[in-house]
């Protein structure tokens, strides 16, 4: 018996959103993403079992004005599965061209990202692409900080995130530039049908993300981790099943 990680996706660092209105040029990035999963399962005789993976993703960015706010596009140019990663290469390489679009309204957040592939390749990049959006208004400057606070739901299971940031000056090669910081902790609790019947969901998270932000808004890079404690109960296992999740990863922009 094998259980299924869950709740990977939910290592969201704070909503999609975004600083300042781009001039609408497409934007390349390279996308970078580690997770490590740990599942005790010594409560079926398994013992301790870890899946650890990387991927690393190429997509362009563009944007244009759209009533109230910005309408989003990502494209994925490529995807190179990476040491450890359970996707086939040939399937990540059929997965170019699959792409994403959402809304950035004016309060600077991206709602509603979505896309029409139901590609397992999706799900593998998919929570990285947040980063790309560094969630700070128009015109911030250095020496602000707020707190935001979301709610989402992953399929039946309630998640509330806490964010503080904090803004400060900096330069890169001589531009002077925005560095924010996110640091938030997060619960959730609720059900999901499994291969083994119906998980009972409850755990907590915590973590970081740095967004590098020049004076249009445009995200040059970031860097995030984050560390999940989830504890997962089923009807047909006498005790919860303890699982942790970490992962860590990076933005750059290219052209």
């Amino acid at each position: 018996m094998t259980f299924r990680p869950v709740l990977v996706a939910a290592l969201c660092l704070g909503s999609l959103a975004a600083s300042q209105r781009p001039d609408g040029s497409p934007k390349r990035y390279r996308v970078d993403l580690k997770t490590s999963v740990t599942q005790d399962l010594t409560a079926i005789g398994q013992g301790p079992q870890k899946q650890a993976f990387a991927n690393t993703a190429f997509v362009t960015l563009t944007s244009h004005d759209s009533a109230g706010g910005q309408a989003v596009i990502l494209v994925l140019d490529s995807l190179l599965p990476g040491e450890g990663s359970p996707l086939p290469p040939d399937s990540a390489k059929a997965a170019s061209g699959v792409t994403w679009r959402g809304f950035r309204a004016q309060s600077g957040r991206v709602n509603n990202l979505q896309t029409e592939s139901e590609s397992m390749m999706v799900g593998a990049i998919e929570p990285a692409l947040e980063q790309l959006f560094p969630p700070m208004r128009a015109g911030t400057g250095a020496g602000q900080s707020w707190t935001d606070t979301t709610d989402a739901n992953n399929n039946g299971v309630a998640i509330r995130t806490v964010t503080n940031f904090l803004t400060a000056s900096d330069s890169v090669g001589g531009m002077k530039v925005i560095r924010l910081a996110g640091a938030f902790s997060s619960a959730m609790s609720g059900e999901q049908q499994g291969p083994q019947g119906t998980l009972n969901i409850d755990g907590t998270g915590t973590g970081m993300t740095t967004w590098v932000v020049a004076g249009d808004g445009t995200c040059l890079s970031s860097k995030h981790s984050a560390s999940q404690k989830i504890s997962v109960t089923m009807a047909n296992i006498p005790e919860p099943i303890p699982v942790t999740v970490t992962s860590e990863g990076s933005a750059t922009l290219l052209r």
